[in-house]
């Protein structure tokens, strides 16, 4: 199963069904599926130019994008602040955040109106007490998505 959207270079996605709200973000799960994670997640919405996540921010929650873009920064703002990537739809941050629960090392802002859904901590736990195969399905591609992410990043310095 799929969770997030990453580029697999031996695997193409050809069709994605329509219409349920996790739909462009989730890509190889199920209808049932979908409407069980859709009751854990939240949809946020943020303006461009808006701060989603600050440096130092203690949230404990995974952001996915369902619809915008957002700019990923390192340091504070106005203290060497830094760009370190442009996430767009399908795409996470605020892994380390979600997994270990600590104040976030990155900034995150809209570059445009976005849409994101948030899952948080404890309703991953439900989740996982709830529905303990699906929650694991979640976690596989998470640690998949982060893995490709992080190639592509080493690859680009």
């Amino acid at each position: 199963m799929k969770f997030f959207s990453y580029t697999d270079p031996n695997e193409q996605v050809t069709e994605r069904v329509a219409p349920a709200g996790l739909r462009p973000v989730l890509r190889e799960f199920s209808d049932e599926e979908l409407d069980s994670l859709d009751s854990f997640v939240a949809e946020l919405r943020f303006a461009t130019g808006s701060r989603i996540v600050a440096v130092g921010e203690r949230s404990d929650a995974l952001l996915i994008i369902v619809s915008g873009s957002v700019r990923i920064t390192a340091g504070e703002a106005g203290k060497g602040e830094r760009e370190v990537d442009r996430l767009g739809e399908g795409e996470v941050f605020g892994i380390s955040s979600f997994l270990d629960g600590e104040a976030s090392a990155i900034a995150a802002t809209a570059l445009e109106s976005t849409q994101v859904l948030a899952l948080r901590r404890a309703a991953f736990a439900q989740l996982a007490a709830w529905k303990p195969a699906l929650a694991i399905s979640v976690l596989q591609d998470l640690a998949a998505y982060t893995s490709r992410h992080l190639r592509r990043l080493e690859a680009a310095c």
